[in-house]
């Protein structure tokens, strides 16, 4: 099997919403360069301002989505931060990568082009990359419940895009190579 061509930027990300279908509340992101860390942040809006996918939806969030510290008054504030961060690393070559990002990180990516940069949408993660599949490639199962590391919480986005970095890792060792720059 060959070497997937990567970037060696890897900008990982995850999104809390309410509900599969409901509206986006938290991002988190890691940036790994060469196999290192080397950003990280999240970004929040208090959960009950956005709309809701539906009741049971809300239920499941309020009992298994941690609170996250606000930092931004709106939705809007919180996906311009999350593009400026975005279109700052792109520019340094990275590439977006998400685990599954069917319906919830695809669905916070299309409200970043239609609410914060319409006349940009070419900016987007072009191809946005699938954790997941990567995973299957290499022989691990993407559905599987993996270990988190300690001072990590279950559906915090920060933790998730760590332990997804991680897991996209893993996948790239087992193909046969970490991160490559593609030419």
């Amino acid at each position: 099997m060959s070497t997937p061509h990567i970037s060696n930027i890897q900008f990982v990300f995850d999104v809390e919403s309410r509900g599969l279908h409901g509206e986006p509340f938290s991002v988190g992101y890691v940036v790994h360069k060469d196999g290192q860390c080397v950003a990280s942040n999240s970004f929040a809006c208090d959960r009950k301002t956005v709309r809701p996918g539906s009741h049971s939806d809300d239920e499941w969030v309020d009992a298994n989505v941690p609170v996250t510290p606000i930092t931004h008054d709106t939705l809007g504030g919180v996906l311009a931060a999350f593009w400026e961060a975005w279109m700052d690393w792109k520019k340094e070559g990275a590439q977006m990568f998400a685990e599954c990002a069917w319906p919830v990180e695809a669905h916070f990516l299309r409200m970043c082009i239609t609410r914060v940069w319409p006349e940009g949408q070419w900016g987007g993660p072009y191809p946005l990359h699938e954790i997941a599949s990567f995973m299957a490639a290499a022989g691990m199962d993407p559905m599987a419940s993996y270990p988190y590391e300690d001072g990590e919480t279950k559906h915090d986005p920060l933790s998730d895009a760590r332990q997804s970095a991680r897991l996209l890792r893993e996948a790239l060792e087992r193909l046969g190579g970490a991160e490559r720059k593609e030419n």
